[in-house]
């Protein structure tokens, strides 16, 4: 089976599962936000971890920690978290792009304070899918193996160094741009370095993001892969089994390397 030039990965729930992490800094960021409230607590992680699959940005997890907290009935917040986002940013004292600004900084200011504090917990927050010999070996199969990801790329670098994983380049929030642009630009930079266009595979856990994709016509060569292992549903695994385009890739296969994924 021929292998792709670059493969392009997501990071959280692709290569990493934060989901202790991601409840525990959602858990600070909540106090900060909302220091007139009680600490929500541990108990609350079996439905923080169910619902996690509606998260687009990091920003949304305190307020789906909140969303908890007030009791939202969790069918509604599985099939339409964009609604309930919007009334949860819209509702209180400080609300709209005030609140959302934020809690993005919040989050961050939360994350950097935790590794100041104790790095130690902080990294051991964050668990890699798979042995980590099987993660080296698989970044190392294509010519270019990069990270295309939302988070911050400070912290998935320091999750990756903490690893040992090497990768070719890290692509994070910082960039500000839609991950459909993170793809052309690496085909472009190839393409540009090598004269011809390459074969690329991206990996993500978010199923709206690979759909996305596919509405680009100068992306139709990419193939994308959807990380059953990820934060994705079970109703959202089965909808792609007969898709032509996205292919559900499970985490054997995943951990078993590249020319098992046909």
């Amino acid at each position: 089976m021929i292998i792709p030039n670059i493969l392009a990965l997501d990071f959280d729930g692709v290569l990493c599962d934060g989901m202790q992490e991601y409840f525990e800094a959602s858990r600070r960021s909540y106090m900060r936000v909302w220091p007139d409230e009680t600490v929500p607590g541990e108990d609350l992680f079996p439905v923080f971890r169910t619902l996690r699959p509606v998260i687009m940005t990091g920003w949304e997890m305190p307020l789906l920690l909140r969303a908890i907290v007030q009791g939202r009935p969790q069918s509604a917040i599985l099939q339409n978290w964009e609604a309930v986002c919007e009334d949860l940013v819209n509702a209180g004292r400080l609300h709209g792009d005030a609140l959302v600004s934020l809690l993005q900084r919040t989050l961050d200011d939360v994350r950097r304070e935790w590794i100041a504090a104790d790095r130690h917990d902080w990294l051991e927050r964050n668990t890699p899918y798979g042995a980590l010999e099987e993660v080296r070996r698989l970044v190392a199969e294509p010519e270019r193996a990069v990270l295309v990801t939302t988070k911050e790329g400070e912290f998935a670098r320091q999750i990756l160094d903490h690893w040992g994983v090497r990768l070719a380049d890290i692509q994070g929030k910082e960039a500000g741009i839609h991950k459909c642009e993170n793809l052309r630009a690496l085909i472009a930079d190839y393409t540009a370095a090598h004269g011809w266009r390459p074969r690329l595979w991206f990996v993500e856990d978010r199923l709206d993001t690979l759909q996305h994709v596919t509405t680009h016509a100068d992306l139709a060569d990419v193939a994308l892969f959807l990380a059953a292992w990820g934060y994705n549903t079970p109703e959202m695994r089965a909808s792609v089994r007969s898709d032509g385009r996205i292919r559900l890739l499970e985490l054997d296969q995943f951990r078993g390397g590249l020319t098992t994924w046909g």
